[in-house]
């Protein structure tokens, strides 16, 4: 498998891959106030039967994401597309965002996923980013596990990001060095 900066022909093949994903677990928010305090604990439900998510963002606009010219990679077997990953970089603060890391669904549980990951990771330290941010809705149990397999940091959630009223968590990448 060969990770590289994808060419304009594959942003059509990444456009047309399935990202949902199927799980049994969610993540359950519960909010708790008091006087003086919050408490926000997000707890792991076991679902009565598998349900499938949807991906949270549209795949069709990947061409403006490519031509901005940061960080797109595309993970291939000889002509193979099997998943890519799109990090954008907010300058102002040196944190690089995973918009997009998909891989096709014949292709999951292979390391593909990590690959990327790994792979947009260096090209971030490269140029000087101090953090990747990765976002997931806390009903992609899958990419939840992921984040935490790979020793990302929980950081934060937004209860009002998605359309769907999905709430999006978000999880720092160790950079190191």
């Amino acid at each position: 498998m060969i990770v590289r900066r994808a060419f304009p022909e594959e942003l059509a093949i990444c456009a047309g891959m399935d990202a949902s994903t199927e799980t049994d677990h969610v993540w359950q928010m519960e909010e708790r106030s008091a006087a003086n305090e919050l408490q926000i604990v997000f707890r792991e439900a076991r679902l009565p039967r598998a349900m499938r998510v949807a991906y949270p963002r549209p795949l069709d606009r990947l061409e403006e994401d490519w031509e901005r010219d940061e960080c797109f990679l595309v993970a291939t077997q000889g002509v193979e597309v099997l998943g890519f990953v799109d990090v954008r970089v907010q300058p102002w603060d040196g944190v690089g965002w995973v918009h997009h890391l998909v891989v096709a669904r014949p292709y999951r549980r292979r390391s593909i996923g990590t690959r990327l990951l790994q792979t947009a990771s260096e090209w971030a330290r490269r140029g000087g980013v101090r953090q990747l941010m990765l976002e997931s809705s806390t009903k992609n149990y899958p990419a939840l596990c992921f984040c935490q397999r790979l020793g990302c940091t929980f950081c934060g959630f937004n209860d009002q990001s998605y359309a769907s009223q999905d709430i999006a968590v978000f999880f720092a990448y160790p950079l190191g060095g």
